[in-house]
């Protein structure tokens, strides 16, 4: 049953979709009287199934070594892992988003962490330093420590990038959550899915790029801990070590542009 459905899932990234969106509401359902930081215990409770389809997935991708010497572009090579990090990601911010309006006292750790943001931000703007280097430094500082923690953190636990995806989907979800609370109309449509839509369509001019550049270090820390998965000869193993270089250097050109765009345009 189990295998049954990673083979669903590797050629239809509809039921991943939802499936992540069902696994993040689930746990929130299993931590509905956990307290304000039910929050974490929601991420620790969606961690175990994601890194599972995530592991099996990769053990069942039987044909990755000929992936890898194909001349094919790197993005084609490694898309697979890709676009699964990329439907996980998205799919948590709508099942927190969901989450937080089943329950918004489960997320304190959140929202204290949407807070210290603002706070950071106004302090800067106080400081007339919001249109200064000072701000694009704190970006740059901030995003460029998660990325070498998803970099980090998928060598070493391999999918154990996916808390890090988790922690940030979940900041935006409940970030939609209060943006929708703090809307007041009795529209149920315009406060609960307009409102939120046009939130998170503010914040993906750099958003996406910030986005691609978590993806690309997780995908590089990945595709190097498939090396220790996989027996694989050494021609193949030459080429995951350069693959994974490449697509960490261009995440810290991704995570540079998005600080740019975030510091001097918006």
């Amino acid at each position: 049953m189990y295998d049954i459905l990673i083979e669903k899932i590797r050629y239809n990234y509809f039921i991943l979709f939802f499936l992540s969106i069902l696994i993040i509401v689930f746990s929130t359902l299993l931590s509905i009287k956990s307290g304000p930081y039910g929050g974490v215990l929601i991420i620790a409770i969606s961690l175990v199934p994601f890194v599972q389809i995530y592991n099996k997935l990769i053990e069942k991708d039987e044909k990755i070594s000929e992936k890898i010497k194909s001349k094919r572009n790197l993005f084609f090579r490694y898309k697979e892992y890709f676009i699964i990090s990329f439907i996980i990601f998205f799919a948590s911010i709508i099942g927190f988003y969901i989450g937080y309006l089943i329950n918004y006292n489960l997320f304190y750790p959140q929202i204290q962490a949407i807070e210290d943001i603002r706070e950071n931000v106004i302090a800067l703007s106080y400081a007339h330093a919001i249109y200064t280097n000072s701000f694009f430094t704190y970006i740059l500082y901030n995003n460029m420590t998660v990325l070498l923690l998803f970099f980090a953190f998928s060598i070493i636990f391999g999918a154990g990038s996916i808390y890090l995806l988790l922690w940030n989907a979940s900041i935006i979800g409940v970030f939609l959550g209060l943006r929708a609370s703090e809307y007041i109309s009795n529209n149920i449509i315009y406060k609960f899915i307009l409102i939120p839509t046009i939130s998170l369509l503010e914040i993906l001019p750099h958003g996406i790029l910030e986005f691609l550049g978590y993806f690309l270090a997780a995908l590089a820390g990945n595709i190097l801990s498939i090396a220790f998965i996989k027996k694989l000869d050494r021609k193949t193993l030459e080429i995951i070590l350069s693959d994974s270089l490449a697509l960490f250097v261009l995440a810290i050109l991704f995570i540079f542009i998005a600080a740019l765009i975030e510091a001097y345009i918006i």
